[in-house]
């Protein structure tokens, strides 16, 4: 493991590099999808993607198969869903019995957050909290929020085999852990002004970031951000700054994928400065494991020379343990080093 524990890791430096040997890769996923993609291509696409895990633990793709279209309405109805008055967005306040609505109180590290949030997940009842989606009475968009939700399934299932092949696994490897998988969308609104500013809601008075240095939780997050900026990645004692690409996605990888990885894949630190000038929206979507999955360094990461580094970790109560930290201060935070062996 490494020592990001024992530095204060917001006093770090922001890289101020702008070689492109010091931002994170950008790559190209056309030639994965393509019928006319020979092997070789896809190779290539399985090398840039195992490599960008083990440097970096993100990269932005391009020609990923996700339409603009779709893309420009998601942005248009989240921009639109935090217009909405206080009142409206209460209505389908998340609650710590039922996570999946909107808040704007939300701790990360047991700090405070400069945002707001709607997050929302698959239809029916959740298998780890037993909670079901909340919409807005007035806000007719759940069908564009789950048509992208859908679409982003697809890549991040196509990422995770990806993911296995530049490990050495077959490329199905990982799929009977997503047949009934707990990923969830979050739009995210990154407002100027505090949103707890004068508010009599019990809250910690400092926000001094949008969101604070933190890991996923899951396997990989696909991430739409706007143009405005803001997202950063910690790397050898530097913040990167993730430039904004139009329509292109950040991926990061997440805890559960270090583990599978046995520590080959790294689950890349990451925060959001707050905003100070101008409003800021992002997207991401957590794919997750099914709520029973046993989550172990996979075999062939397992060697004579690098023995397995984790005790089995269940998906479901983890993530549940990640969740009761988003409302208030318990402590430490659940951590994968918590299974060290």
């Amino acid at each position: 493991m490494n020592n990001l524990t024992t530095i204060d890791l917001d006093k770090q430096p922001v890289a101020e590099l702008e070689d492109l040997s010091d931002q994170i890769p950008v790559i190209d996923m056309s030639l994965l999808f393509g019928s006319e993609a020979g092997d070789s291509a896809r190779n290539n696409i399985i090398k840039e993607v195992e490599t960008a895990c083990r440097n970096w633990g993100f990269f932005q793709v391009i020609n990923h198969g996700i339409s603009s279209e779709l893309i420009t309405k998601v942005k248009q109805q989240c921009a639109l869903f935090f217009k909405q008055t206080a009142r409206q967005k209460d209505e389908v306040r998340r609650t710590f019995e039922n996570p999946w609505g909107y808040y704007n109180n939300e701790l990360t590290k047991n700090q405070r957050d400069k945002k707001e949030i709607f997050d929302f997940t698959v239809p029916g009842v959740d298998p780890i909290y037993s909670g079901t989606n909340r919409w807005p009475r007035d806000f007719p968009s759940s069908g564009i929020f789950l048509e992208y939700q859908a679409q982003c399934v697809i890549l991040a299932s196509h990422l995770t085999q990806v993911f296995c092949a530049g490990l050495g696994l077959p490329n199905d490897t990982l799929n009977s852990h997503f047949v009934n998988h707990t990923g969830f969308t979050r739009l995210n609104y990154y407002p100027v002004s505090d949103p707890l500013h004068g508010s009599t809601v019990e809250h910690l008075p400092t926000a001094d970031l949008g969101v604070h240095h933190h890991t996923d939780a899951g396997i990989l997050t696909v991430l739409l951000q706007d143009q405005v900026g803001g997202l950063q990645v910690y790397r050898e004692g530097y913040w990167h700054n993730v430039k904004p690409i139009e329509n292109a996605f950040v991926i990061n990888t997440g805890d559960m994928m270090q583990v599978w990885s046995n520590n080959q894949y790294m689950a890349a630190m990451h925060r959001v400065l707050a905003m100070d000038s101008k409003d800021r929206y992002s997207i991401p979507f957590f794919f997750n494991p099914s709520a029973d999955s046993e989550i172990l360094p996979l075999p062939p990461t397992v060697t004579a020379s690098k023995p397995a580094q984790y005790r089995s970790i269940n998906w479901g109560k983890f993530r549940n343990g990640r969740t009761s930290g988003d409302y208030a201060d318990y402590g430490k935070e659940v951590q994968i080093s918590d299974f060290l062996i």
